[in-house]
Protein backbone atom coordinates (compact mmCIF):
# COMPACT_ATOMS: atom_id res chain seq x y z
CA UNK A 1 0.00 0.00 0.00
CA UNK A 2 1.04 3.53 -0.73
CA UNK A 3 2.25 5.75 2.23
CA UNK A 4 -0.19 8.44 0.95
CA UNK A 5 -3.22 6.26 1.28
CA UNK A 6 -2.20 5.03 4.41
CA UNK A 7 -1.62 8.05 6.20
CA UNK A 8 -5.04 8.89 5.16
CA UNK A 9 -6.59 5.87 6.25
CA UNK A 10 -4.79 6.85 9.81
CA UNK A 11 -6.10 10.28 9.35
CA UNK A 12 -9.95 9.04 8.94
CA UNK A 13 -9.58 6.79 12.25
CA UNK A 14 -7.64 9.00 14.35
CA UNK A 15 -10.60 11.88 13.92
CA UNK A 16 -12.37 9.51 16.10
CA UNK A 17 -9.76 8.98 18.84
CA UNK A 18 -11.08 11.85 21.22
CA UNK A 19 -14.85 11.05 20.76
CA UNK A 20 -13.63 7.66 21.74
CA UNK A 21 -11.78 8.26 24.89
CA UNK A 22 -14.06 11.23 26.28
CA UNK A 23 -16.57 8.34 26.23
CA UNK A 24 -14.50 5.73 27.64
CA UNK A 25 -13.06 7.13 30.46
CA UNK A 26 -16.49 8.02 31.98
CA UNK A 27 -16.40 4.60 32.84
CA UNK A 28 -12.51 3.19 32.92
CA UNK A 29 -10.01 4.51 35.09
CA UNK A 30 -7.37 6.32 32.18
CA UNK A 31 -4.25 3.79 33.18
CA UNK A 32 -7.28 0.80 33.38
CA UNK A 33 -8.11 2.24 29.49
CA UNK A 34 -4.58 2.62 28.26
CA UNK A 35 -3.84 -1.05 29.24
CA UNK A 36 -7.10 -2.67 27.94
CA UNK A 37 -6.84 -0.34 24.51
CA UNK A 38 -2.83 -1.04 23.95
CA UNK A 39 -3.87 -4.86 25.03
CA UNK A 40 -6.19 -5.45 22.85
CA UNK A 41 -3.55 -3.90 20.25
CA UNK A 42 -1.55 -6.64 20.48
CA UNK A 43 -4.04 -9.05 20.01
CA UNK A 44 -5.21 -7.41 16.83
CA UNK A 45 -2.48 -9.24 15.10
CA UNK A 46 -2.56 -12.20 17.15
CA UNK A 47 -3.46 -14.63 14.37
CA UNK A 48 -0.55 -13.06 12.24
CA UNK A 49 1.82 -16.40 12.33
CA UNK A 50 4.55 -14.38 10.95
CA UNK A 51 4.57 -12.35 14.43
CA UNK A 52 6.25 -13.67 17.14
CA UNK A 53 6.15 -12.55 20.43
CA UNK A 54 9.84 -13.62 21.11
CA UNK A 55 11.19 -11.42 18.28
CA UNK A 56 10.12 -8.51 20.29
CA UNK A 57 12.72 -9.54 22.83
CA UNK A 58 15.74 -9.77 20.28
CA UNK A 59 18.60 -7.38 21.55
CA UNK A 60 18.39 -4.96 18.47
CA UNK A 61 15.02 -4.65 19.14
CA UNK A 62 13.77 -4.64 22.21
CA UNK A 63 14.83 -1.56 23.51
CA UNK A 64 13.01 0.54 20.96
CA UNK A 65 10.67 -1.19 20.71
CA UNK A 66 10.21 -1.00 24.47
CA UNK A 67 10.82 3.46 23.88
CA UNK A 68 7.74 3.20 21.12
CA UNK A 69 5.25 1.30 23.78
CA UNK A 70 5.84 3.17 26.34
CA UNK A 71 6.15 6.76 24.93
CA UNK A 72 3.86 5.52 21.97
CA UNK A 73 1.29 4.46 23.68
CA UNK A 74 1.46 3.89 27.61
CA UNK A 75 2.03 7.54 29.13
CA UNK A 76 0.45 9.39 26.43
CA UNK A 77 -2.72 7.86 26.27
CA UNK A 78 -2.89 7.84 30.26
CA UNK A 79 -2.22 11.12 30.14
CA UNK A 80 -5.06 12.22 27.12
CA UNK A 81 -7.62 10.37 29.11
CA UNK A 82 -7.05 11.93 32.08
CA UNK A 83 -7.24 15.01 30.07
CA UNK A 84 -10.18 14.39 28.79
CA UNK A 85 -11.83 14.29 32.34
CA UNK A 86 -11.63 17.98 31.75
CA UNK A 87 -11.37 19.34 28.29
CA UNK A 88 -13.39 18.53 25.13
CA UNK A 89 -13.13 16.62 22.53
CA UNK A 90 -12.60 19.43 20.16
CA UNK A 91 -10.45 21.07 21.97
CA UNK A 92 -7.91 18.26 22.59
CA UNK A 93 -7.37 17.68 19.09
CA UNK A 94 -6.83 21.29 17.70
CA UNK A 95 -4.12 21.25 20.90
CA UNK A 96 -2.78 18.21 19.99
CA UNK A 97 -1.67 19.69 16.39
CA UNK A 98 1.07 20.94 18.71
CA UNK A 99 2.78 17.92 17.77
CA UNK A 100 3.39 19.34 14.14
CA UNK A 101 6.25 21.23 16.43
CA UNK A 102 7.55 18.65 18.05
CA UNK A 103 7.67 16.59 14.73
CA UNK A 104 10.49 19.34 13.33
CA UNK A 105 12.52 19.82 15.90
CA UNK A 106 13.06 16.29 16.62
CA UNK A 107 13.54 15.11 12.80
CA UNK A 108 15.90 17.59 12.76
CA UNK A 109 17.80 16.53 15.85
CA UNK A 110 17.57 12.88 15.23
CA UNK A 111 16.63 12.39 11.65
CA UNK A 112 18.04 15.25 10.26
CA UNK A 113 15.54 16.32 7.90
CA UNK A 114 15.75 19.38 6.86
CA UNK A 115 13.68 22.38 7.91
CA UNK A 116 11.92 24.13 4.68
CA UNK A 117 10.67 27.71 5.13
CA UNK A 118 7.29 25.97 3.90
CA UNK A 119 7.58 23.58 7.21
CA UNK A 120 8.49 26.52 9.43
CA UNK A 121 5.33 28.54 7.96
CA UNK A 122 3.18 25.66 8.95
CA UNK A 123 4.25 25.27 11.98
CA UNK A 124 4.06 28.59 12.71
CA UNK A 125 -0.08 28.91 11.65
CA UNK A 126 -0.25 25.21 14.20
CA UNK A 127 0.99 27.27 16.80
CA UNK A 128 -0.98 30.05 16.67
CA UNK A 129 -4.12 28.01 16.37
CA UNK A 130 -3.49 25.98 19.14
CA UNK A 131 -2.21 29.05 21.47
CA UNK A 132 -5.96 30.56 20.31
CA UNK A 133 -7.38 27.95 21.54
CA UNK A 134 -5.21 27.30 25.25
CA UNK A 135 -5.28 30.89 26.02
CA UNK A 136 -9.49 31.46 25.34
CA UNK A 137 -9.71 28.90 28.70
CA UNK A 138 -6.93 29.59 30.57
CA UNK A 139 -6.98 29.54 34.30
CA UNK A 140 -10.56 27.50 33.95
CA UNK A 141 -11.31 23.72 34.78
CA UNK A 142 -10.89 23.13 30.77
CA UNK A 143 -7.25 24.64 31.14
CA UNK A 144 -5.96 21.80 32.92
CA UNK A 145 -7.15 19.32 30.81
CA UNK A 146 -5.97 21.46 27.53
CA UNK A 147 -2.31 21.71 29.11
CA UNK A 148 -2.33 18.28 29.76
CA UNK A 149 -3.12 17.71 26.19
CA UNK A 150 -0.11 19.99 25.04
CA UNK A 151 2.25 17.92 27.13
CA UNK A 152 1.85 14.98 25.71
CA UNK A 153 2.41 14.93 21.68
CA UNK A 154 6.31 14.96 22.35
CA UNK A 155 5.74 11.38 23.45
CA UNK A 156 4.34 10.57 20.15
CA UNK A 157 7.02 11.91 18.43
CA UNK A 158 9.98 10.18 20.40
CA UNK A 159 8.29 7.03 19.88
CA UNK A 160 8.07 8.05 16.27
CA UNK A 161 11.53 8.73 15.80
CA UNK A 162 12.54 4.92 17.33
CA UNK A 163 10.49 3.64 14.43
CA UNK A 164 11.65 5.40 11.56
CA UNK A 165 15.43 4.32 13.29
CA UNK A 166 14.34 0.19 13.27
CA UNK A 167 15.96 -2.02 10.43
CA UNK A 168 14.42 -1.65 7.32
CA UNK A 169 13.19 -5.16 6.66
CA UNK A 170 10.62 -5.18 9.84
CA UNK A 171 6.94 -5.06 8.54
CA UNK A 172 4.65 -2.82 10.06
CA UNK A 173 2.39 -4.79 11.55
CA UNK A 174 4.91 -6.49 13.63
CA UNK A 175 6.06 -3.07 14.66
CA UNK A 176 2.21 -1.59 16.15
CA UNK A 177 2.31 -5.31 17.42
CA UNK A 178 5.21 -4.60 19.55
CA UNK A 179 4.05 -1.17 20.39
CA UNK A 180 0.92 -2.69 21.53
CA UNK A 181 2.20 -5.14 24.10
CA UNK A 182 5.18 -3.65 25.56
CA UNK A 183 2.66 -0.50 26.29
CA UNK A 184 0.11 -2.94 27.55
CA UNK A 185 3.45 -4.82 29.62
CA UNK A 186 4.71 -1.57 31.65
CA UNK A 187 0.98 -0.62 32.42
CA UNK A 188 0.34 -3.94 33.87
CA UNK A 189 2.28 -3.45 37.68
CA UNK A 190 -0.31 -0.27 37.73
CA UNK A 191 -3.80 -1.48 36.48
CA UNK A 192 -2.83 -4.20 39.50
CA UNK A 193 -2.20 -1.30 42.62
CA UNK A 194 -5.08 0.58 41.02
CA UNK A 195 -7.57 -2.72 40.86
CA UNK A 196 -6.40 -3.81 44.34
CA UNK A 197 -6.12 -0.33 46.17
CA UNK A 198 -9.77 0.41 44.70
CA UNK A 199 -11.66 -2.68 43.84
CA UNK A 200 -14.36 -2.04 45.67
CA UNK A 201 -15.03 1.28 43.51
CA UNK A 202 -15.29 -0.40 40.41
CA UNK A 203 -18.61 -1.61 38.90
CA UNK A 204 -19.26 -3.37 35.39
CA UNK A 205 -18.83 -0.70 32.79
CA UNK A 206 -22.14 -0.59 30.18
CA UNK A 207 -22.49 -2.39 27.18
CA UNK A 208 -21.42 1.31 25.03
CA UNK A 209 -18.36 1.96 27.06
CA UNK A 210 -17.20 -2.09 26.55
CA UNK A 211 -17.33 -1.69 22.79
CA UNK A 212 -16.00 1.33 22.49
CA UNK A 213 -12.89 0.05 24.59
CA UNK A 214 -13.27 -2.88 22.05
CA UNK A 215 -12.94 -0.48 19.27
CA UNK A 216 -10.16 1.84 20.20
CA UNK A 217 -8.13 -1.00 21.39
CA UNK A 218 -8.82 -3.35 17.95
CA UNK A 219 -9.41 -0.63 15.40
CA UNK A 220 -8.21 1.92 16.63
CA UNK A 221 -4.59 0.74 18.19
CA UNK A 222 -4.68 -2.48 15.82
CA UNK A 223 -5.47 -1.91 11.98
CA UNK A 224 -5.17 1.65 12.09
CA UNK A 225 -1.82 1.85 14.50
CA UNK A 226 -0.53 -0.41 11.03
CA UNK A 227 -1.49 2.06 8.65
CA UNK A 228 0.57 4.66 10.39
CA UNK A 229 3.69 2.56 10.67
CA UNK A 230 2.55 2.07 6.82
CA UNK A 231 3.23 5.40 6.51
CA UNK A 232 5.76 6.68 8.32
CA UNK A 233 8.37 3.98 6.95
CA UNK A 234 8.12 5.12 3.70
CA UNK A 235 7.72 9.35 4.07
CA UNK A 236 9.36 11.91 6.32
CA UNK A 237 8.55 11.47 9.63
CA UNK A 238 7.87 15.81 9.36
CA UNK A 239 5.51 14.95 6.32
CA UNK A 240 3.44 12.45 7.96
CA UNK A 241 3.09 14.69 11.06
CA UNK A 242 1.33 17.18 9.23
CA UNK A 243 -1.12 15.38 7.24
CA UNK A 244 -2.18 13.44 9.92
CA UNK A 245 -2.89 16.42 12.52
CA UNK A 246 -5.34 18.17 10.14
CA UNK A 247 -7.80 15.39 11.67
CA UNK A 248 -9.18 17.86 14.04
CA UNK A 249 -11.57 18.82 11.06
CA UNK A 250 -12.96 15.68 10.92
CA UNK A 251 -13.22 15.57 15.08
CA UNK A 252 -14.75 19.10 15.16
CA UNK A 253 -17.08 18.30 12.64
CA UNK A 254 -18.48 14.33 14.04
CA UNK A 255 -18.48 16.86 18.38
CA UNK A 256 -21.17 19.11 16.44
CA UNK A 257 -23.33 16.51 14.57
CA UNK A 258 -23.25 14.02 17.86
CA UNK A 259 -23.77 16.79 20.03
CA UNK A 260 -21.30 15.95 22.37
CA UNK A 261 -20.70 20.09 22.37
CA UNK A 262 -21.46 23.06 21.32
CA UNK A 263 -18.96 24.78 19.10
CA UNK A 264 -17.30 28.31 19.70
CA UNK A 265 -16.07 30.37 17.36
CA UNK A 266 -12.74 30.38 18.92
CA UNK A 267 -12.16 27.03 18.26
CA UNK A 268 -13.84 27.11 14.78
CA UNK A 269 -10.31 30.44 13.97
CA UNK A 270 -7.90 28.05 16.30
CA UNK A 271 -9.06 24.90 14.08
CA UNK A 272 -9.41 27.25 10.94
CA UNK A 273 -5.41 28.51 11.57
CA UNK A 274 -4.12 25.46 12.59
CA UNK A 275 -5.44 23.74 9.34
CA UNK A 276 -4.37 25.97 6.57
CA UNK A 277 -0.56 25.54 8.61
CA UNK A 278 -1.68 21.43 7.59
CA UNK A 279 -2.83 22.05 4.49
CA UNK A 280 0.29 24.33 3.32
CA UNK A 281 2.77 21.59 4.27
CA UNK A 282 0.50 18.61 2.81
CA UNK A 283 0.82 20.32 -0.46
CA UNK A 284 4.61 20.76 -0.21
CA UNK A 285 4.86 16.75 1.01
CA UNK A 286 2.17 16.43 -2.36
CA UNK A 287 5.31 18.08 -4.87
CA UNK A 288 7.79 15.78 -2.99
CA UNK A 289 6.16 12.53 -2.94
CA UNK A 290 8.37 10.78 -5.41
CA UNK A 291 11.45 11.83 -3.36
CA UNK A 292 10.02 11.00 -0.19
CA UNK A 293 7.94 7.55 -0.51
CA UNK A 294 10.87 5.30 -1.04
CA UNK A 295 12.80 6.98 2.28
CA UNK A 296 15.41 5.36 4.36
CA UNK A 297 13.67 4.12 7.33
Amino acid sequence: MSPIIAIWINWVFTSTFPLCTAFAVRSFHPVILAWATATLGFVYFSPNKEIKVRDFFAPALRGPLFMMGFFGSALPIVLLSTAMQYTTPANAAILAQIEVVYSLIMSRMFLKEKITPVKLLGGGLVISGTLLIAFRDRFSPRWHGDLMVLCAPWMYQLSHVYAKKLPAGLKPGFIAAARGFYAGASLLPWVVIIALMHHSDFALPPVSAIATVLGMGLVLNGFNMEMWYVAIRGMELSHASVIILSYPVMTFILSALLGVEHIHLYQACGLGCALVGAYISTVAAGGSAEGVLDAAS
